[in-house]
């Protein structure tokens, strides 16, 4: 049995030609993706194939059967490895989950009046991740949200300007450990070793936000069926996290005790007749349902798709406000972006974008993969946007200095409470 591992990524250079893979795991599917390193295309790979399996023994961002959970995955990149006609033996791993929290840490250090060089950046970027308390957490990303130096602000690389004193604002992003050592120990009984841990949130905003939406910022909301997370880009880089603990599974739920059915037959009827907006056209259609009769079995019935939009609408409707208040508790709030792009299955279904429109109160687009030129009809869908991100995610350029190490150091900041609080009332007196 292969033994999971955490390896060192080697360069660029020597990967080139090489497979890389995506594995994303969710409440209700799992799907790997393969491609060919290629940093010279657009995606930054070309495209071999794809696979997708409902997912067991996973459940809302945590284990609940290692057994099965390893079938799950050992039939989804089974069913990639076929398509592509290649065998992989490592993979990019998308983490999710309510428990996966992002929080902001800074530093200042002490320029004496010369030039800012990239080693001031790594003991600045240390002396900041040596405030996370990692005894029971993994830090999965960090990354630089803005930099100051002396009087100047919002600085997206300070490196080759004279000052003399630099500050950074991170935004960490972290899982309990717990959670990481299961996942990477699950993969690996599936003889797969483990490249690199990226936030599936992170994830699916960089496989489907476009260039400008990442440059000018954007927040990218993906519906799972587990939970929905929200992620905002600010400045060009992953700059916040944000996870509602409800999902697909929770209104297919709603719709089966509002009913009277099976799960798998309201899931079929949500995917089918379902609309999330009461005030959309069509919904005194009458469809034919599925209930629940006397003897346990299913009988038809009939309902018009009003009715079944009654059932679906109020927990869309709580999954938005849930995300609105989010994004208004965030410390970021004053610089968040005002416009948002809508992925996941969840946002495949008639009037989402219009009751996320109306409760964020901005612009909303539905996403699917920036990649899907790329990908083929097949894995276009917004289902893949987190395992498409995932596959494009380091050719994305994002500076993630998580790898950089930390340690307490000596500097001007003794933690959340004191620099970065300084830095947040700047925001709010800026912005």
């Amino acid at each position: 049995m292969a033994k999971a591992d955490l390896r060192l990524k080697p360069s660029r250079a020597a990967r080139i030609g090489q497979t890389v893979a995506s594995l994303d795991i969710g409440s209700s599917k799992i799907t790997c993706l393969i491609g060919r390193y290629d940093p010279q295309a657009r995606a930054g790979f070309s495209f071999l194939g794809g696979g997708r399996q409902q997912s067991r023994g996973f459940k809302d961002g945590s284990i609940t059967d290692m057994e099965a959970l390893e079938r799950s995955i050992r039939l989804a990149v089974e069913d990639a490895e076929r398509q592509a006609g290649e065998r992989i033996d490592s993979v990019v791993l998308g983490v999710t989950g309510a428990r996966v929290t992002c929080e902001f840490v800074g530093a200042l250090n002490d320029l004496g009046g010369r030039e800012v060089t990239s080693k001031d950046l790594k003991k600045l970027h240390a002396q900041a991740l040596g405030k996370i308390d990692a005894r029971q957490r993994e830090i999965l990303t960090a990354h630089p949200v803005l930099y100051r130096l002396d009087e100047q602000d919002g600085i997206t690389d300070p490196i080759g300007m004279i000052g003399q004193k630099l500050s950074v604002l991170l935004s960490v992003i972290s899982a309990p450990q717990s959670l990481v050592r299961n996942l990477v120990e699950c993969v690996g009984r599936a003889h797969l070793n483990v490249d690199r841990l990226i936030p599936s949130a992170l994830a699916s905003g960089a496989g489907t936000l476009i260039d400008d939406e990442v440059e000018n910022g954007a927040i990218c909301i993906d519906m799972g069926s587990g939970v929905t997370t929200a992620c905002a880009f600010v400045n060009g880089v992953p700059a916040w996290l944000g996870v509602v603990p409800a999902g697909g599974a929770k209104v297919t739920g709603d719709l089966a005790q509002g009913i009277g059915t099976t799960f798998a037959a309201a899931e079929r009827m949500k995917t089918i007749y379902g609309n999330a907006d009461l005030a959309s056209a069509s919904l005194s259609e009458k469809v034919e349902v599925a209930r629940l009769g006397d003897d346990g079995r299913l009988c038809a019935s009939h309902m018009t798709r009003g009715e079944l939009a009654a059932f679906i609408a109020p927990r869309i409707d709580e999954t938005f406000e849930y995300a609105a208040g989010l994004i208004a508790k965030s410390e970021l709030k004053r610089i968040m972006p005002r416009r948002t792009v809508l992925t996941g299955g969840g946002s495949l279904m008639p009037g989402v974008r219009d009751v996320a429109s109306r409760v964020l109160g901005q612009p909303v687009r539905l996403g699917k993969p920036v990649d899907a030129d790329v990908l083929g009809e097949t894995h276009a869908s917004p289902v893949f946007s987190t395992a498409a991100g995932l596959l494009s995610y380091e050719s994305r350029g994002f500076i993630d200095v998580s790898r950089a190490g930390g340690s307490s150091g000596q500097g001007e900041s003794s933690g959340k409470t004191g620099l970065v609080n300084k830095l947040f009332r700047w925001l709010n007196e800026n912005f």
